[in-house]
């Protein structure tokens, strides 16, 4: 009897110390949006706008080697992106937004996240099928480092939307081993 309790005192203390390890980053995102750039002009580009928050919670610094990529339901693969010439239209439709507010690009934001820091970070994709009803945001980088560190599977954090009238609606969210989106080339494969 008493071995059994030892071996329930370990899982304890084993799963306290994945809990701990697990809550090391906290990710937060908002609706996607759809903005028009030069709407109405033989230059109209349309872009789905997509703002996140990477937080560190702990005291120590951490890596975050994360990429964002966006699927639709019409097979469209489109890499995140960053426009700087767009961005002063486009911050207003940050629910959040506030005079001063810096954001970054995953391609700047990917790295080393100093303690108790929080990157607000921006995604813009290009020309999205305007018949997509369906969005997959895919974000890799964001489990464990025991995953990426050594090359065993990334689980991707996977954000689904659709469209409601004028505005995406959250369909469901949360880790996955939905490989879909691997064939793309993620930029940062010496992770």
């Amino acid at each position: 009897m008493k071995v059994g309790y030892l071996f329930g005192a370990i899982l304890v203390v084993l799963s306290m110390s994945l809990i701990t390890n697990a809550s090391q980053l906290d990710f937060s995102w908002s609706a996607p949006k759809t903005y028009v750039h030069n709407k109405g002009t033989s230059g109209e580009v349309m872009y789905i706008i997509w703002f996140y928050n990477l937080g560190n919670t702990i005291d120590k610094p951490i890596l975050v080697p994360i990429e964002v990529l966006l699927v639709t339901d019409t097979g469209e693969k489109y890499p995140d992106a960053y426009y700087p010439d767009i961005m002063k239209h486009v911050v207003p439709l940050d629910e959040y937004y506030k005079e001063g507010k810096k954001y970054q690009h995953a391609a700047i934001a990917r790295g080393e996240l100093s303690p108790k820091a929080t990157k607000h970070c921006v995604a813009m994709f290009e020309d999205v099928d305007p018949k997509a009803r369906r969005l997959d945001l895919f974000v890799t980088g964001i489990s464990h480092f025991f995953f990426w560190r050594w090359r065993m599977v990334d689980y991707s954090y996977k954000i689904t939307y659709e469209k409601e009238q004028n505005y995406w609606k959250l369909i469901e969210h949360g880790m996955t081993k939905d490989f879909s989106h691997r064939s793309y080339e993620f930029e940062s494969d010496n992770w």
